[in-house]
């Protein structure tokens, strides 16, 4: 008999039949709200369902982004500035410089930036008329909190500019999500992102952005208490649960087969 060894450390095969799994449900409940789900299993089918997007579309002409983990761990904003930059008009407000200080700033010391006050104020408003600016884009590309097997977006915010974008503005629409993103329904969702993307999205910018985020109910006891903390991004929830048909081609949904994000 042909020997053969079972390796039970390697759970490869099960997830990836799971996330497909998944996956028929989900893009089918999905597409009945118009809004198309591409599957990719790695970040080069990311960047070629960009490419594709972006090549048959001809009215795509200004790009811009949100900021968030899993565009920074896909590499996205390298891949399109290198491979669009001269063709397209690029909007990223949110950039960060190599100190973590959103690029406008320039380089800073690490902690409190080093600017006089009345230069942080005019910088702070070219880079909040950057952001609004960003807007008006033929493609944002952004991520998600949450994505339901029914067929439901789920993000919270606590600027708006990601969700808003979602809602109205930029012509097209590419959501970008890791499989760890998927959940049951909208309470699960909720649930997720008050009690495991939030806290530690939080941390993130307390440790990368020097933020004050740190004082926060959630982060310092580990579970969402519902506050209303002036430092708490958790103000805007928007749910998209489809589009209208004259939007049909305006918000697309990217599903990696891979954890990325919180």
């Amino acid at each position: 008999m042909e020997e053969f060894f079972v390796d039970e450390t390697s759970l490869n095969e099960e997830y990836n039949h799971f996330f497909l799994s998944q996956i028929s449900l989900l893009k089918k409940n999905f597409e009945k709200r118009r809004i198309k789900v591409h599957v990719a299993q790695n970040r080069n089918d990311v960047y070629q369902i960009i490419d594709d997007f972006i090549n048959e579309r001809e009215g795509i002409h200004r790009i811009s982004f949100s900021d968030g983990v899993t565009l920074y761990q896909l590499k996205i904003f390298d891949f399109v500035k290198l491979k669009w930059d001269k063709s397209k008009d690029i909007r990223w407000p949110l950039e960060r410089s190599k100190s973590g200080h959103y690029k406008i700033f320039g380089e800073q010391p690490r902690g409190r930036m080093n600017l006089p006050y009345e230069e942080y104020r005019e910088k702070h408003s070219l880079w909040y008329e950057g952001v609004r600016d960003s807007f008006i884009s033929d493609l944002a590309i952004i991520g998600a909190n949450a994505i339901t097997i029914n067929g439901e977006i789920v993000s919270v915010d606590g600027l708006g500019n990601r969700v808003s974008s979602m809602i109205f503005g930029p012509r097209h629409v590419l959501v970008i999500v890791g499989k760890n993103k998927i959940v049951s329904n909208v309470e699960a969702a909720i649930d997720r992102i008050h009690n495991f993307a939030a806290p530690l999205t939080y941390i993130r910018h307390a440790n990368k952005h020097y933020t004050n985020h740190m004082v926060l109910p959630c982060v310092d006891k580990g579970k969402c208490f519902n506050c209303s903390s002036p430092e708490s991004a958790c103000m805007n929830t928007v749910i998209v649960r489809g589009q209208i048909h004259h939007h049909a081609d305006r918000i697309h949904l990217v599903v990696v087969n891979e954890n990325l994000g919180f």
